[in-house]
C-alpha cells in the first residue's frame, strides 16, 4: 500500500467472498491485517469496516488488535465483524467516543476483569450476537442506541442487548429501534433508577392490559425523563376497546388507575415535558392513547403529534377538536399539529 501524508478518514466495504478473509486454508486475512496496521499508524480518526453477511463464526473477519489499540481513531462503524480482542491491556479503544456495531459477532475477551473504554461517549448495537460477551466499562457512556431486535415466541435470537457488566446509570439518551415490550425485562434488569431525560420508541404495541402495564412501569425506572419520543403506537380491539374505551372514560378513572399501580407519586411524571407522537392517522386507539398521556403527566409543556402519510385530511378538523377539548394534567400542555 502506498500513501503519502496522514489518513483522517478511512471506509471499507468488502462485498466479496467472505471465505478470504476467515481463518481458512486460503485466508488472505493476512493482507487485511497489514493494511489495517499501515492505516492506524498514520493517523486515522475515522474508520468505517463492513463485510458481506458470514454464516460460519469462523469466516468472519477477526478485527486485528491494532484497531482496539489505535490512539488517533475516534469514531468506529463495525458491520458483520468478529470482535474479539486477545490483547492483555486494562482498556481497549483509548480515544474512541463514537462506536456502532451492526450485525457484530462477539466474543470472549481473555481477561477476567472488565475492560475500560476511557472516551466512549455514544454506542450503538444493531441485530448483534453476544453482546454479553463484550465486558467492557463505559464511563462517559452517554447515548446508546439498540436496533432491530428480532424475537420468535419471546426467545431472543441474538443474546443479551447489552454487555451484562455495563454501567448504564448515567446515560441520558436512549433510544430503541424495535418493539418496546421485547425490551421490558432489559429495561427493568438495569434499574432501579436510570438518568435517561430523553427517551426514543420506535414500536409501542399494546395487545393486552399487561403490555400497557407494563409499558408504565418501565417508564418508572427513569425518574429523570424529560422528553418521550414514540414514532409508532399499535393499540389492537381487545385493549383499545376494553382498556382505554372502558377503563378510562375519564381523566379521573386513568389517574385512579396510575395510583393502584402505585405510579402516582411518581417522580417521573412530575418532570416529563415533552411528548412527541409520530405516524398518528387519527385512529380511536390512538385519539385514546393520547387521552391518557395528557390525564397522565402533570409537568408537560408540549404535545408534539406528526400526522401520517395515511392521515385523511376530510377528518383533520374534528379529530383537532377533539385533540384540544381532552382533560390534561398539565394547564401549560399545548399541542402541536404537524
Amino acid at each position: 500500500m502506498r500513501h503519502h501524508g496522514p489518513i483522517r478518514k478511512f471506509v471499507l466495504y468488502f462485498m466479496g467472498d467472505v471465505s478470504i478473509i476467515g481463518d481458512g486454508p486460503n485466508s488472505r486475512k493476512f493482507d487485511f491485517d497489514q493494511w489495517f496496521l499501515f492505516i492506524t499508524q498514520n493517523g486515522v480518526e475515522e474508520m468505517s469496516i463492513a463485510f458481506r453477511t458470514a454464516y460460519e463464526i469462523n469466516k468472519y473477519f477477526r478485527l486485528p488488535n491494532c484497531i482496539f489499540s489505535c490512539l488517533t481513531l475516534k469514531r468506529l462503524d463495525l458491520c458483520k465483524v468478529l470482535v474479539e480482542p486477545i490483547i492483555n491491556a486494562p482498556c481497549i479503544f483509548p480515544n474512541v467516543t463514537s462506536l456502532s456495531f451492526d450485525g457484530v459477532v462477539f466474543g470472549t475477551i481473555n481477561l477476567d476483569c472488565v475492560i475500560d473504554v476511557p472516551k466512549l461517549q455514544t454506542l450503538s448495537f444493531r441485530l448483534c450476537r453476544n453482546a454479553s460477551y463484550f465486558n467492557i466499562k463505559a464511563p462517559r457512556l452517554g447515548s446508546l442506541t439498540l436496533k432491530n431486535y428480532v424475537i420468535y415466541e419471546d426467545i431472543e435470537v441474538y443474546s443479551c442487548f447489552t454487555p451484562d457488566n455495563m454501567d448504564l446509570s448515567f446515560i441520558h439518551t436512549l433510544c430503541l429501534d424495535f418493539i418496546f415490550k421485547h425490551f421490558v425485562s432489559e429495561f427493568t434488569r438495569w434499574g432501579p433508577e436510570l438518568n435517561v431525560e430523553c427517551l426514543e420508541l420506535a414500536y409501542v404495541v399494546f395487545h393486552d392490559d399487561d403490555d400497557f402495564s407494563s409499558f408504565i412501569h418501565s417508564l418508572r425506572i427513569c425518574p429523570k425523563l424529560r422528553k418521550l419520543d414514540i414514532m409508532t403506537v399499535w393499540i389492537d380491539a381487545e385493549i383499545s376497546e376494553h382498556t382505554l374505551l372502558e377503563g378510562f372514560k375519564s381523566a379521573a378513572k386513568m389517574l385512579k388507575m396510575l395510583h393502584t399501580l402505585k405510579l402516582g407519586s411518581s417522580k417521573m411524571l412530575k418532570m416529563l415535558h415533552t411528548l412527541k407522537l409520530g405516524s398518528f392517522i387519527g385512529s380511536r386507539s390512538e385519539l385514546r392513547f393520547i387521552m391518557m398521556l395528557l390525564a397522565c403527566f402533570p409537568a408537560l409543556e408540549k404535545v408534539v403529534i406528526i400526522r401520517s402519510e395515511m392521515f385523511d385530511p376530510n377528518n383533520e378538523f374534528k379529530i383537532m377538536q377533539k385533540l384540544l377539548n381532552f382533560p390534561r394534567a398539565s394547564r401549560k400542555a399545548k399541542i402541536i399539529y404537524i
